[in-house]
């Protein structure tokens, strides 16, 4: 969801021909998934057009929107993908999606180029960052004003998501996504 100051398209394929990675992509049409709970995440996945969301279930069954991927970010099920944990995320395209993925074996050889590496590790702490300040405004921002902070940043996501996620993402209901929009 939040574009890497530090990772693009370019610089992605040219660590692939300096590395000789061997990147592979895949073309994932609207409402197809490209990962289901209970099958391993065995790829870093890097958006090259698209957007994907990202979700899993709660305790009662509801869908729960945890993040949103777009053009030039990257995605993946940390706990299955560096863990090797059972993976409880969905990743759903909201469009028609291209990806580009890397593998365990391939990300290890990015990490062994001290170059590479250190640009992972800051795209690693933005991540960190980020995730952090999602929670925390969870519990000090209003509704309000975290969806006009989403908007403000993701204007794109009114016209890929639909308002269930977006609402789901925000930590409230749809209908109170309704009363924030229609007073605004």
């Amino acid at each position: 969801m939040f574009k890497s100051e530090f990772i693009t398209a370019e610089k992605l394929l040219n660590w692939n021909s300096k590395l000789n990675l061997n990147l592979n992509d895949s073309f994932i049409k609207k409402g197809q998934l490209l990962l289901r709970a209970g099958q391993p995440c065995n790829h870093f996945y890097y958006v090259v057009k698209g957007c994907l969301r990202i979700y899993y279930y709660d305790l009662n069954g509801n869908e729960v929107t945890h993040w949103f991927s777009a053009k030039d970010t990257f995605i993946t099920s940390p706990l299955s993908f560096f863990r090797q944990e059972e993976n409880i995320l969905y990743i759903e395209a909201l469009e028609d999606t291209r990806v580009l993925f890397i593998t365990s074996k391939q990300f290890d050889l990015i990490n062994t180029n001290t170059n590479f590496d250190r640009e992972f590790r800051k795209l690693s702490a933005d991540f960190a960052i980020i995730l952090s300040r999602r929670i925390m405004d969870i519990h000090t921002k209003t509704a309000q004003e975290r969806y006009f902070n989403l908007i403000e940043t993701h204007p794109y996501l009114l016209q890929k998501a639909k308002l269930s996620h977006i609402a789901s993402f925000l930590g409230i209901t749809p209908q109170s996504l309704s009363r924030i929009r229609k007073n605004t």
